[in-house]
């Protein structure tokens, strides 16, 4: 797709783009913003097609959100083809659509305190608090996988999905009642809690995929690109006994949705997410607060 010296422009290209200043007119955003357009479709064929980026996550994610702010501020430069223009989504045509009982929102990135204090600032204008209130958070790690929403209702657990676009996802409930680490049954009624839509991610475990592509390798099949394809692959196919093979486990870091028999809202129940996250350990569900990530051989994020 691209000969040697075509990536080394276009590697040499990103560089300089990482560094260059914000374009001082439209002339020069149309210049800059078709550059920026051709680095990132190459980086993105490294890291999804090849397996084998040569930039870092950062200096990605620097490169788009230089083209995202040059677009938001001449719109006429959007093109259909800028990778700013792709569907956040993961549907599929292999699988019933299913909505979410609430949305599932995206996250944004931050790679600094900058970022972190202008957060903390967006949500006391959200909420209408004194600027100068002192906000308790909790910081967890990020797992990189496939994010599943799990229904449970009269605590039994009756619908699994994607997250899809965050409205609609793949229905893909017999293949998630072959991980062992999601009650088929979770005692929420002794809550006062009938129907339930928790959120969590799908992964495998490092050592394990390691063990699956020696496996494969032995078998002469091609091995996975890595962890986290070979999980959200797994969560797609049409065989569940495929999904019990790759040992996929769920780590579940969110209750989006809980009601009682009234249908009342029972959420602010909850005076804390921590607390929240103890709730589900204590139901019996996998999540950083019931077992270690770093004991588990997982990523970890820094703390903050």
């Amino acid at each position: 797709m691209y000969t040697k010296e075509e990536q080394r422009r276009l590697f040499d290209l990103s560089k300089r783009l990482l560094q260059a200043p914000d374009p001082a007119n439209a002339l020069d955003a149309s210049a800059i913003a078709a550059e920026l357009r051709e680095t990132i479709i190459y980086h993105e064929w490294r890291y999804y097609a090849q397996n084998d980026p040569v930039v870092s996550d950062y200096e990605y994610d620097m490169l788009y959100k230089k083209l995202q702010g040059i677009e938001s501020k001449y719109p006429e430069l959007v093109t259909p083809e800028s990778p700013t223009q792709r569907v956040s989504s993961d549907l599929t045509e292999d699988f019933a659509l299913v909505e979410h009982l609430t949305p599932m929102l995206s996250l944004d990135n931050s790679y600094d305190a900058a970022d972190l204090a202008s957060f903390d600032e967006r949500i006391k204008n959200y909420l209408g608090l004194p600027a100068d209130l002192d906000i308790e958070y909790c910081v967890e790690p990020k797992f990189d996988g496939g994010t599943i929403a799990l229904v449970y209702e009269n605590d039994q657990l009756v619908r699994a999905a994607t997250r899809g676009n965050g409205t609609l996802g793949d229905e893909i409930t017999p293949n998630i009642r072959t991980l062992r680490s999601v009650p088929l049954r979770a005692e929420f009624s002794k809550f006062g809690i009938v129907k339930a839509e928790l959120r969590g991610e799908a992964l495998i475990r490092k050592d394990v995929f390691v063990k699956m592509n020696e496996q494969r390798a032995a078998d002469e099949l091609t091995l996975f690109a890595n962890p986290r394809n070979a999980a959200t692959g797994g969560l797609r196919t049409k065989d569940p006994s495929e999904t019990a093979s790759r040992r996929i486990e769920a780590f579940i870091y969110q209750l989006g949705y809980a009601v009682d028999a009234n249908g009342r809202n029972v959420l602010n129940e909850f005076r804390t997410h921590d607390d929240l996250i103890v709730f589900l350990g204590e139901l019996g569900f996998q999540n950083p607060t019931s077992t270690p990530p770093s004991s588990m051989g997982y990523f970890r994020a820094k703390s903050l």
